[in-house]
């Protein structure tokens, strides 16, 4: 086994899932550490799962990529097309699937690795982690959201946020939290996820924790700084969905003064729920865009406004607006508050308390000046989350995870 920090590792990463098989933050940090990995010196092998039978193996972008079928009654990333009648069937078999634990201990024969990294490993299960600890090998993981605690990964339930396990969910977790122990290394994507797991008992055993944030780097050029001016351009990216807390953006927006702003929403949710907001919500100023990538939206918005209701564990759409300038107005809700500096890179809001969001944004409105100083100190902050830095710390804990075996 290779022992100096400055030795090149075999890298072997496991992620639900991989590019072209997007659906949320996690498999972009898993896929940017691999190729990062790889381009700092290091051999990267990737394990994912994917819809189709048997294991197809590709090259993408340098890095070997394993894309493993799921071994379950479904592909679970099909949103409403899976039947609820087979879902605690399925979460059953996701909690012991020594058939997924098969396939990965026959890649590890194949690749050998030095360490393994695993991210979210639904499909996979936690007894994946079983055929690394047996051949000795440092296993960090990386924690992206509650899937250890929770089966839905949200531990959000009937409009609120659980504040213990579910009896329901307990059947699926205990086994998890148990298996935790196995791992060498744990990295939350915020201190607010990392101290939730441990305050529920997980990685007990796991001396190495450490937080290292989500990274991005502007696909595009960043709009040169201008005066800013009425009316402000707010801004929503991401998924449609009640947790994000749309409504409450919409309300908020509606009692400032008309002319003075505009909403630009892009993202797509369940049909039945997009049609609700645009009906309901139909106003001058706000404009649904569907679908936009970063690079097009960001560019066009002044202030981006993330008000999730449910405990969001590290938004990557935060670092996405730095990139590009563009100061955030965040609830107080998850890891959002770790990401945003309060008159600097923006401002925070308690989604329980539905003035205040208004209030925030009125701010901006009365005093549009004040985005020129935040759009610099976003600019700086982007500087720390860009790819190759994130890399950096990652390879420092797999340094020290190789060294401490």
């Amino acid at each position: 086994m290779r022992q100096s920090k400055t030795s090149s590792l075999k890298i072997l990463y496991v992620s639900a899932l991989y590019t072209p098989n997007f659906v949320g933050g996690a498999e972009r940090v898993a896929q940017s550490l691999a190729e990062g990995s790889l381009k700092a010196g290091h051999q990267t092998v990737v394990v994912t799962g994917a819809p189709q039978k048997g294991v197809r193996v590709e090259r993408v972008n340098g890095v070997k990529v394993y894309y493993v079928g799921i071994k379950n009654l479904y592909w679970p990333h099909r949103g409403s097309k899976n039947p609820g009648v087979l879902k605690p069937l399925w979460h059953g078999l996701d909690t012991y699937n020594a058939l997924m634990a098969r396939e990965l201990d026959r890649i590890l024969d194949l690749e050998r690795p030095d360490l393994v990294n695993t991210h979210t490993i639904e499909g996979f299960s936690t007894l994946a982690w079983r055929p690394v600890k047996r051949r000795g090998l440092p296993l960090v993981h990386t924690l992206h959201e509650y899937y250890l605690l929770c089966p839905k990964h949200t531990m959000y339930r009937n409009g609120r946020n659980c504040q213990r396990q579910c009896v329901q969910c307990l059947p699926y977790a205990m086994p998890r939290k148990r298996h935790s122990n196995q791992v060498d290394a744990v990295v939350g994507v915020s201190r607010f996820l990392l101290e939730r797991h441990l305050s529920f008992g997980y990685f007990a055993a796991t001396p190495d924790r450490r937080v290292i944030y989500n990274s991005y780097r502007a696909e595009a050029d960043v709009p040169p700084v201008d005066t800013q001016s009425l009316p402000i351009r707010f801004g929503y990216l991401g998924r449609l969905d009640p947790t994000k807390g749309l409504e409450t953006l919409l309300q908020s927006v509606a009692q400032l003064s008309r002319g003075t702003w505009s909403l630009d929403i892009g993202g797509r949710g369940q049909a039945a729920y997009e049609d609700y907001l645009r009906t309901r919500y139909e106003m001058p100023g706000v404009r649904f865009s569907g679908y936009v990538r970063p690079e097009v939206f960001f560019p066009e918005i002044d202030v981006l406004v993330v008000p999730s209701v449910w405990h969001e564990p590290s938004p990557r759409v935060i670092s996405e607006a730095y990139a590009y300038g563009v100061p955030v107005i965040g609830s107080r809700r998850g890891g959002i508050p770790e990401l945003i500096e309060e008159d600097s890179t923006g401002s925070l809001f308690d989604p329980d308390s539905p003035d205040e969001l208004m209030q925030k944004m009125q701010r901006y409105v009365a005093e549009p000046a004040i985005l020129r100083d935040m759009r610099s100190a976003c600019l700086r902050r982007a500087e720390s989350l860009l790819p190759e830095k994130i890399v950096e710390q990652y390879l420092g804990v797999y340094a020290d995870a190789v060294a401490a075996r």
